[in-house]
């Protein structure tokens, strides 16, 4: 494989750093820590997409919605879908949570963490990695 931009190396790091926070027992965490949790799988999954994004020559917009990053990276790898409704949940989830009158039920979170895993996967290996490569 080709030596990658170091730019987009950079954001594979820091998407698994988000992702590394994520990796914590989730029967472990307490109540309060849910919202923080779930912002980071959204953090993670942003972070991939403007990997992928860069790595194809594109401009990285500063955007958290991730239903924007997805479209544009399907302008320009049109085998690239994902369901806009996990699109939409994961980014309500990881950015309003954060505020007061919205909490995350430790159910949402583990439907939320399926949901985050299965498109860093896809991400991943739109990137030419594995998780296990990335998490090195």
């Amino acid at each position: 494989m080709a030596e990658r931009n170091p730019v987009v190396e950079e954001w594979i790091s820091k998407a698994e750093g988000d992702w590394d926070w994520t990796e914590i027992d989730v029967d472990s965490i307490t109540a309060r820590m849910r919202d923080g949790y779930v912002y980071h799988l959204q953090q993670c999954v942003e972070k991939l997409f403007k990997a992928c994004l860069l790595q194809q020559g594109q401009v990285v917009q500063k955007t958290h919605d991730l239903v924007r990053l997805s479209q544009l990276l399907q302008g320009i790898d049109p085998d690239w879908n994902w369901d806009v409704d996990d699109l939409e949940d994961l980014t309500e989830s990881g950015v309003m949570n954060r505020y007061p009158g919205f909490d995350t039920s430790t159910e949402e979170l583990l439907e939320l963490k399926g949901m985050a895993a299965r498109l860093r996967q896809a991400l991943l290996l739109r990137l030419g990695l594995n998780s296990e490569e990335a998490g090195r």
